[in-house]
């Protein structure tokens, strides 16, 4: 099960806009494409483009940081069935569940069966959005209902397609995201400031 910590300001602003939101709708109507990564797995190189695991998956954000690499030939036979674009979800299922993390840049990257591949409808849903939507305690308790298995914890595509989200208008989703960003920049801002604290401290004290 994943863990859930306290509430980042983020998701409480979220909440603070959309508990009350009306509209709902199952992820398999906002989303172009709901499936998951290769089952097979490819041959692996020393050096190429990433092939990212579940693990790869930090504080629902993608970290590329992986020992596992593939040829350009093999993540061209591969993309295809998923396209990966920015702006574009990946959305962990086994084991540690339920952590979802947008693509936020042009990287070529492939990865694993056990993470769902979620493409969002732009028209209809901001990815930013989306992200929070699925980080949103009503969605991750229906998450929580609809794993299976005991050993290992599992959460099919079908369950994924069903999950029902808030979707307001998107002028107010991207209003939100625009929150979101800030906030994000601002806790950065803030941690970095307080490593380079960190630092001089430490270069003092030697």
């Amino acid at each position: 099960m994943p863990i859930r910590n306290s509430l980042p300001r983020s998701q409480s602003r979220f909440v603070e806009m959309f508990s009350n939101e009306r509209q709902h709708y199952r992820l398999n109507e906002v989303c172009k494409i709901i499936t998951d990564g290769t089952h097979q797995p490819p041959e692996f190189v020393s050096c190429g483009i990433p092939f990212i695991f579940v693990s790869n998956i930090v504080n629902n954000e993608i970290s590329y940081n992986t020992e596992k690499y593939i040829t350009q030939e093999t993540y061209n036979s591969l993309i295809v069935r998923t396209p990966i674009e920015m702006g574009d979800i990946i959305l962990s299922t086994v084991g540690s569940y339920g952590h979802p993390a947008v693509v936020k840049n042009n990287k070529k990257f492939l990865f694993q069966r056990h993470i769902a591949y979620l493409k969002p409808k732009h028209e209809i849903v901001d990815s930013d959005f989306l992200h929070s939507a699925l980080l949103s305690s009503n969605v991750q308790q229906q998450i929580d209902r609809q794993v299976k298995g005991i050993a290992q914890k599992t959460l099919n595509l079908s369950a994924i397609k069903q999950l029902v989200v808030p979707i307001p208008k998107i002028l107010e989703q991207r209003k939100f995201a625009r929150l979101k960003n800030h906030i994000d920049k601002s806790k950065l801002s803030t941690e970095n400031s307080r490593k380079m604290i960190q630092n001089v401290i430490k270069y003092r004290e030697k």
